[in-house]
């Protein structure tokens, strides 16, 4: 099943000219039905061939970041240092599965090279430069599965040439790393597990503690947001079956007190316009994707088949997954997950650093330690304040990681993580941040929205006695 045309997001001669102006890219020939651990047919930035009467094959890219220069160690017993040649490189597998590898995240593979590490990043199959067949068309959906996306990092790292490697993944690429590391041992060097997916109850844990927080004021830190958030749902001014998805941007970018913040304005009937515009941006049709940076079309029977995304949406108030259920209509129901990652998870042997934001609700800190309590001698990083995907949120933070990583040291970051957590967000996430702090300051100062409630106010006071309008400011207080 297709539910785009192949000239619809991304067309072969746009990746013809991105190909042609970089040098870091390279290719690799896979079978379409993926089937195959190694690629059949490989070349390097160039397009290259396959053989007569070989399998349908499409290219798969990546892109590898060298360094200029190499990290020094201290020679044991000596105080001189020589350049360490010898250090596994990098494959970072950022979140998915439908988001792009090699362009969002460009200045991430420049700056860890600038460190001394060696970084590869491959492009999920069906996203952005490995979204083609040989002939232009996109990749059949029937080609999107988790096994084969397992056979795409080999068929990298091969051609790489690359034996052993420290892998960081993030969400569902934390879920692949997982699956690579505890079915082929001898290529995981080290590994890193940034707000990690481990199953398709995640989710769910996530709708859990998203409701515990917003809904049923389980925290005290929340119970009072909690309990204005039921009223606005009660009183209609909100769609509580929309709300959840929205409460969890809003937590996301801002945490709990931009949440009370919101809600507090939709309390006194103001903060509607930053509240249905974050509404309107993620009701956006789940087709309408950025080329070469997020493309959820062709790999969704990886996400909703396969791994069961909204597959528990239910409707209820605060449902998280709303629009994940809606979207998993498109193709087949959840079927069963390719991979029982819980006990995979019991037989990975490399040193591992599994990292959890405090604020997580997407996939939350139980789920985090629950992973690192299966995994032998895994250590755990909580850092407070942040939220989903460190590599995304806190960039220098991810780096700090992998580097250590790489140098077999991460186990001592979780003694550092109040130091960790302090580091600045991304540039796009303090962008974001503010931009949600302005937008309820507009709303709560606004010139026009002063005099509109001052009007109004007066009017009402015409019709009311004393003590009327003294209980009114109590409740606005």
């Amino acid at each position: 099943m297709r539910l785009l045309n192949n000239h619809s997001i991304i067309e072969r001669p746009g990746q013809d000219e991105l190909l042609s102006i970089r040098n870091d890219l390279m290719t690799v020939y896979r079978e379409i039905d993926g089937a195959g651990v190694h690629a059949v047919s490989s070349g390097g930035a160039e397009h290259g061939g396959a053989e007569e009467g070989s399998a349908e094959l499409f290219p798969l890219r990546y892109a590898r970041a060298t360094p200029r220069r190499f990290p020094r160690r201290r020679v044991p017993g000596s105080s001189r240092t020589v350049l360490d040649h010898a250090q596994a490189p990098l494959l970072v597998i950022p979140d998915g599965p439908g988001m792009a590898s090699v362009l969002p995240y460009d200045v991430l593979r420049r700056s860890l090279a600038s460190r001394g590490v060696d970084v590869l990043m491959m492009e999920h199959r069906g996203v952005g430069l490995s979204r083609l067949d040989s002939t232009g068309a996109d990749l059949p959906m029937a080609s999107m599965q988790v096994r084969s996306v397992l056979g795409d990092l080999l068929a990298v790292m091969d051609h790489a040439r690359v034996q052993k490697a420290t892998v960081y993944g993030v969400g569902y690429g934390a879920y692949l790393a997982q699956g690579l590391a505890a079915l082929h041992p001898d290529r995981v060097h080290s590994l890193v597990l940034d707000s990690p997916l481990t199953g398709v109850d995640d989710e769910k844990a996530g709708q859990r503690a998203l409701r515990a927080m917003y809904w049923d004021g389980e925290d005290p830190a929340t119970a009072t947001t909690a309990a204005v958030l039921r009223r606005l749902v009660e009183d209609g001014v909100v769609d509580g079956h929309r709300a959840g998805t929205i409460v969890l941007a809003v937590h996301e970018y801002g945490g709990p007190d931009a949440v009370r913040d919101l809600a507090d304005l939709l309390a006194i009937d103001r903060g509607q316009l930053t509240w249905n515009s974050i509404r309107q941006v993620l009701a956006q049709s789940w087709l309408e994707s950025t080329p070469y940076v997020r493309e959820l079309d062709l790999v969704a029977p990886i996400a909703h088949t396969e791994l069961g995304s909204g597959h528990d949406a239910d409707g209820d108030p605060m449902d998280t997954l709303a629009l994940f259920g809606e979207q998993s209509r498109a193709v087949p129901r959840f079927s069963g997950e390719p991979l029982d990652m819980h006990d995979l998870s019991t037989r990975i042997t490399a040193p591992t650093l599994v990292i959890t934001g405090g604020r997580n609700l997407i996939y939350p800190p139980s789920t985090a330690r629950s992973l690192a309590q299966r995994i032998p001698g895994a250590s755990l990083l909580e850092l407070p304040g942040t939220g989903h995907s460190v590599l995304d949120s806190h960039s220098q933070v991810a780096q700090v990681a992998a580097r250590w990583s790489v140098a077999g040291a991460a186990h001592l970051l979780p003694e550092r993580a109040d130091e960790l957590a302090a580091l600045p967000a991304t540039p796009v996430n303090q962008v974001l941040q503010r931009g949600l702090q302005l937008a309820m300051t507009a709303e709560r100062l606004s010139p026009w929205r002063l005099r509109f409630e001052s009007a109004r106010a007066r009017r009402e006071e015409a019709h009311a006695d004393p003590m009327a309008r003294r209980s009114r400011r109590v409740r606005l207080d």
